[in-house]
């Protein structure tokens, strides 16, 4: 558990702590879904017979789709670092320092004004 909150509480944001929790977030959403499903059928049910089927239909598939969206949702994410740690990879292949960006450097003196146009003749 210390590592978590070493994680948690590290503002460098070296090391993520999403990886680690995203099972756990996951199931939360799915337990949500659930109580979300169950509660539309019963208050559904409530309303009538006719109502509850309508109810038990219309939220089976609306659970299906908030599953199916959770899902993507969390894979992006998984996507995401897993493509932050190719790149560390090829990074640390190429040799690449992992330091601060260079600071930028001072501007440059502008250029001087064009030589006026308005000759008179």
């Amino acid at each position: 558990m210390a590592p978590f909150i070493d994680k948690l509480f590290n503002f460098s944001f070296k090391e993520f702590v999403t990886p680690s929790i995203i099972k756990v977030l996951y199931v939360l959403i799915l337990i949500g879904i659930a109580i979300w499903f169950l509660v539309m059928a019963i208050s559904g049910f409530m309303a009538g017979f006719g109502y509850g089927l309508l109810a038990l239909i219309g939220s089976a598939i609306g659970a299906a789709v908030f599953v199916i969206l959770a899902r993507v949702y969390m894979e992006v994410i998984m996507v995401f670092f897993r493509m932050l740690g190719l790149l560390e990879n090829i990074a640390a292949a190429k040799g690449v320092l992992d330091t601060a960006p260079a600071a930028p450097a001072a501007p440059s003196t502008p250029p001087p004004p064009p030589p006026s146009q308005g000759t008179e003749m």
